[in-house]
């Protein structure tokens, strides 16, 4: 049997979840739920095993949440039409090809059709984006427990200058984010310029 993990699932969903699964078990062992210093004494291989599908199931499970958060906070999101500007602004050459004003996803395909390893990147850099806005979400979910632990004590300093640091990480994680969320629109539009005929199935018949 072969096991595989993408791009979606490595940084999108287990890395995040990762986060979220060490902010869990610091929280159950401060409740005295979990002793998390047994667990990582055990000597077996299962500690490892089970914090590699906890954080994939807590990924999975919060990234429609992060989505959701991500899409109320303020600030325009970027749409496809501001990688065309940069585009064209860039490539003035490419103003009148047909391929231009088609959506990203379907380039996208053509693109993986003309040269699959070429369009990974396109992937990847989405699969970036995905993990930044879930681990925004992460980081600010960090940064309330820690606010609880100086307001609860003890260890009220360290948790106080946790509480600014992952709050500025997690302002910092969705501003950038936000900032690049065109790049793989326009990494799909640079790619395309270079295909042949890629305007064909575009094209307009006027006659």
């Amino acid at each position: 049997m072969t096991f595989a993990v993408g791009l979606f699932e490595l940084f999108g969903v287990a890395i995040p979840g990762g986060v979220q699964l060490a902010v869990l078990l610091y929280v159950l062992d401060r409740l005295h739920l979990v002793d998390v210093g047994a667990l990582a004494a055990e000597p077996s291989a299962l500690p490892v095993i089970g914090a590699v599908v906890g954080s994939y199931v807590l990924g999975s499970v919060t990234t429609p949440l992060s989505a959701a958060v991500d899409k109320i906070l303020p600030r325009r999101l970027p749409a496809p039409e501001d990688a065309r500007r940069v585009f064209l602004a860039c490539v003035p050459e490419a103003r009148d090809r047909p391929y231009v004003a088609v959506e990203p996803t379907v380039l996208l395909a053509a693109a993986e059709l003309h040269d699959k390893p070429v369009a990974a990147e396109v992937t990847r850099m989405e699969a970036v984006g995905m993990m930044q806005r879930s681990l925004a979400f992460s980081l600010a979910l960090a940064s309330v427990v820690a606010a609880v632990q100086c307001a609860a004590g003890p260890g009220r300093p360290v948790a106080a200058c946790a509480a600014v640091l992952l709050s500025a990480a997690a302002v910092g994680t969705a501003w950038r984010e936000r900032a690049t969320r065109y790049y793989p629109w326009l990494k799909t539009l640079e790619i395309c310029f270079w295909i042949p005929d890629i305007d064909a199935p575009f094209a307009r018949d006027d006659r």
